[in-house]
């Protein structure tokens, strides 16, 4: 290839003296081609290639850039930012409901409300904020009541959301004096004070409580539940004697009372160790239910307390089932098989415990109910 490539001598006009020495040099290359010769640049050309980048630049500005004379500031730019606004919890103030006086909405007459403030700031003055004054022009409460209020001597004793509360909830000034006049006033927040009035519990009622000294014994929603109720004072100090004020809370004091649970009754249940084992609605099941003392012994004495809850030991009692008859069920095994009204249905129709022992043996009892084994029992007796 070489031979027919530079067959051409040194005289030829055509023959490539640089290719011959390379080929020779490096047998099977090609021959390096000459690069082209490098041309420097001249200040001619930087300050044309200058003036075409500022020429750019400026249209680039003008067009695309971010203060572009040509850009629509309501297009998204896909920048969101997050804001966080905290949570403010405001409390609600609960009054119970009670006809409430014609209520004056704020904004419906500026002038009223001009007139509403100037009226406070000149019977009390730098006495209330402007966000209480609001809340009481809102709410209706009259010159006249803050007044009385003040007259009285209660009106620094209440935030101005408790002269809210107390004025519409209907609470006269004069029921807060004769409460202050008993030395009870003290006793009980603004939300007691609206819940005794509003609940009608006379302030006689409340002098007795305090002599007796179970005010502090009781919350406000107590007292009230207690005079509702109708529990007597008498009935709280008999039972504060024997002791079981501190065994109850009002509600099952209520539940006893208006029950008619007796306190000998209580008295021998506690004699008897019983009056822990059930609540106040246990004790009063029993005692409605005419449960004797002498079957809580036997259940007692058989481990059955535990095993049944007051409203089964009522219904065994009514049902008439022997204790004799449960430890016939608990040697054998089948005591918590059955529920009580089972066990009740079971002695009740007659079926003795060895024909549940016969339809064990015979791997029936696992797939009966107890009225299927009574239907069995019936059936062949």
């Amino acid at each position: 290839m070489s031979s027919q490539r530079y067959r051409n001598t040194p005289k030829d006009p055509n023959f490539d003296l640089d290719a011959y020495i390379h080929e020779k040099a490096n047998p099977g290359r090609e021959p390096i081609e000459e690069a082209e010769e490098y041309d420097p640049p001249t200040a001619k050309r930087n300050f044309i290639a200058i003036g075409a980048f500022l020429v750019i630049s400026a249209i680039w500005m003008l067009t695309a850039g971010p203060v572009s004379i040509f850009s629509d500031s309501s297009v998204d730019d896909g920048l969101n930012i997050e804001v966080n606004i905290p949570d403010i919890n405001i409390p609600d103030i609960e009054v119970p409901a009670a006809p409430l006086p014609p209520r004056i909405s704020f904004g419906q007459n500026t002038s009223g409300y001009v007139d509403y403030l100037a009226a406070i700031n000149d019977a009390f003055p730098n006495q209330f904020s402007s966000s209480a004054v609001q809340g009481m022009y809102n709410t209706g409460v009259p010159i006249e009541y803050l007044s009385e209020l003040n007259s009285a001597g209660f009106l620094n004793e209440y935030s101005y959301s408790g002269i809210i509360g107390l004025y519409t909830s209907g609470v006269p000034v004069t029921y807060l004096t004769q409460m202050s006049e008993a030395g009870v006033l003290d006793e009980f927040s603004y939300s007691g004070v609206i819940g005794l009035y509003t609940s009608g519990v006379r302030v006689g009622y409340l002098t007795q409580m305090q002599q007796a000294g179970f005010l502090d014994e009781f919350s406000y929603s107590g007292v009230i539940g207690l005079y509702t109720s109708g529990v007597s004072i008498d009935y709280l100090n008999r039972m504060n004697q024997a002791g079981y004020l501190d065994e109850f809370s009002y509600s099952g004091i209520i539940g006893l009372y208006s029950s008619g649970v007796t306190l000998d009754y209580l008295d021998r249940m506690n004699q008897a160790g019983y009056l822990d084992e059930f609540s106040y609605s246990g004790i009063i099941g029993l005692y409605n239910g005419g449960v004797d003392l002498n079957y809580l012994d036997q259940m007692n004495q058989g481990g059955y307390l535990d095993e049944f809850s007051y409203s089964g030991i009522i219904g065994l009692y009514n049902s008439g089932v022997t204790t004799e008859y449960l430890n016939s069920l608990q040697t054998n095994g089948f005591l918590d098989t059955y529920s009580y009204s089972g066990i009740s249905g079971l002695y009740n129709a007659g079926v003795p415990v060895e024909f549940l022992e016969i339809l064990q043996s015979r791997n029936l009892l696992d797939d009966m109910s107890y009225s299927d084994v009574i239907a069995a029992y019936q059936a062949d007796n």
